[in-house]
C-alpha cells in the first residue's frame, strides 16, 4: 500500500517490513483520529510525531516527510477500505488492540473526548474485528491513564 518508499532500482533497496506499513497505517488513522474535531492540538500533535520518528527512523526520511506523507494519504483517502482490509489480513489480534489503544491516546491526548473521535474510533474496532467490551476497557484504560 505505502510503496512509495521504495527506492527506484537504481537506488540502494529498503526493504518495507510489514511492521513499517502497519505503524505507517496506524499514524494515519491516528492522524484522523485528531482531525476529526477540526483541529490537530499540540499534544495530539505530539503523540502522532512520536509514532513518525520511528517510522522516519525506519526508512531513513525526515519525520517531516513522513508528517507531510500521512497527511496527503489522509487527505486522499475517500474510504478506510484499504487501510481496513490491510490491518484485517496482517495484523494479530494483540497489534489490533495495539492500534487501537494508539488511537484512543490520540484521542485524549488533548484532554477531552470528541464525539467525532470515538464513533472513528469504534467504527475502525467494529471493522477490525473487536469485541465492544474490548474496546471500552481500551477506552477506560486509555482515559484514566491521560487524566492521572
Amino acid at each position: 500500500m505505502f510503496s512509495f518508499f521504495k527506492k527506484s532500482k537504481s537506488d540502494k533497496k529498503i526493504n518495507v517490513k510489514p511492521s513499517f506499513e502497519m505503524e505507517l497505517t496506524a499514524a494515519v488513522l491516528a492522524y484522523e483520529i485528531a482531525r476529526s474535531d477540526g483541529e490537530i492540538s499540540d499534544d495530539e500533535l505530539n503523540i502522532l510525531m512520536q509514532e513518525i520518528e520511528k517510522i522516519s527512523v525506519k526508512v531513513s526520511k525526515d519525520k517531516n516527510e513522513v508528517l507531510k506523507i500521512v497527511e496527503i494519504y489522509s487527505k486522499d483517502s475517500v474510504s478506510f477500505h484499504e487501510f481496513i482490509e490491510d490491518i484485517n489480513s496482517t495484523y494479530s489480534k494483540e497489534e489490533k488492540i495495539s492500534l487501537l489503544k494508539f488511537m484512543w491516546q490520540t484521542a485524549y491526548a488533548d484532554g477531552k473526548l470528541d464525539v467525532d473521535e470515538e464513533k472513528l474510533v469504534r467504527r475502525v474496532a467494529d471493522l477490525i474485528r473487536i469485541k465492544d467490551i474490548e474496546v471500552l476497557k481500551l477506552k477506560d484504560l486509555t482515559k484514566n491513564t491521560t487524566q492521572s
